[in-house]
């Protein structure tokens, strides 16, 4: 898609107008949902876009907050695209909690990513036998249970196609950052853990992917023990970014201005003290080679 064009960012605009015609309105969200009948939490939920508006919903705040003409009709067609299942991802629906469904929606649609993944190898990364290892030892949060088979076959073949992103015409350009940490666990054993490096030598190649490593003798900083993602858009008048953080339990999205400051703040720190990406290459070179005399 182009940037912008995925589904779940139309979906995070028409949040964002409705949201801004409420406050432009001067109502609150109790009033709102008294007078469609409703949960106050079912509008906070359509102006998060934690949920897809319902059209007959969307027509009806439309007609309280008196909008009519082309604007009614530009913010009825956002409902339209944000409902569309033309998406490659949708494949998947119920392999992932919905949070994660709206995370690849976001990156599909990001003109620029911005990765910290601590101890991990990011998703986009990840060869085969490493997601493997990674989603197996992964509980299902609702069970509590390991993730079964099929489960780990869906969301390694998931994670395969995402990485479509980083070739496709117009990829987004892309800026990781990992600690050497990440580089020296073996997930699947010693010699996939030298075919995962290799993958990032080979990825860390292209011209819209920058990868970088926080050495073992990096001293204390703000985003230490966290991970996190910035989406940013080619608009960002229209689309402003976006931070995704992970928990043990769930993810979650933040756009309010003062917090994506600091989460960008956080990035900037971790670029400092990252190796440069050339000094990068050779620490995952020296991994690499440590896991092939271990294999």
């Amino acid at each position: 898609m182009a940037d912008g064009d995925s589904p779940v960012v139309q979906g995070r605009r028409l949040a964002k107008e409705l949201r801004q015609l409420r406050t432009d309105t001067g109502l609150t969200v109790q009033e709102v949902a008294s007078r469609l009948e409703c949960s106050p939490g079912k509008i906070s939920r359509i102006e998060t876009a934690s949920v897809g508006a319902r059209i007959g919903d969307v027509r009806d705040l439309l007609d309280i907050y008196d909008v009519d003409g082309e604007r009614r009709e530009r913010i009825l067609q956002l409902v339209r695209l944000s409902h569309r299942r033309s998406s490659w991802w949708h494949e998947y629906a119920g392999a992932l909690p919905q949070e994660a469904m709206r995370f690849i929606g976001m990156e599909d649609g990001a003109a620029a990513i911005d990765d910290y993944s601590g101890n991990l190898i990011p998703g986009l990364l990840q060869d085969d036998g490493y997601s493997h290892a990674l989603i197996s030892t992964a509980r299902d949060r609702t069970t509590t249970q390991l993730n079964d088979a099929l489960t780990v076959e869906r969301r390694t073949s998931l994670r395969r196609r995402r990485q479509n992103l980083l070739t496709r015409k117009g990829a987004p350009t892309v800026r990781f950052v990992l600690n050497e940490a990440a580089l020296a666990v073996r997930f699947g054993g010693a010699e996939n853990m030298a075919r995962q490096l290799d993958r990032l030598l080979t990825v860390g190649g292209q011209p819209n992917v920058t990868i970088r490593v926080l050495p073992l003798t990096t001293e204390a900083f703000a985003a230490a023990g966290g991970m996190f993602t910035i989406f940013r858009f080619a608009d960002q008048a229209v689309d402003p970014p976006i931070v995704y953080y992970d928990t043990r339990t769930r993810g979650h999205f933040c756009d309010i201005p003062a917090e994506v400051n600091v989460y960008e703040a956080d990035f900037d720190e971790v670029l400092s003290k990252a190796l440069s990406p050339r000094k990068s290459r050779d620490v995952i070179k020296h991994w690499a080679a440590q896991h092939r005399d271990a294999a």
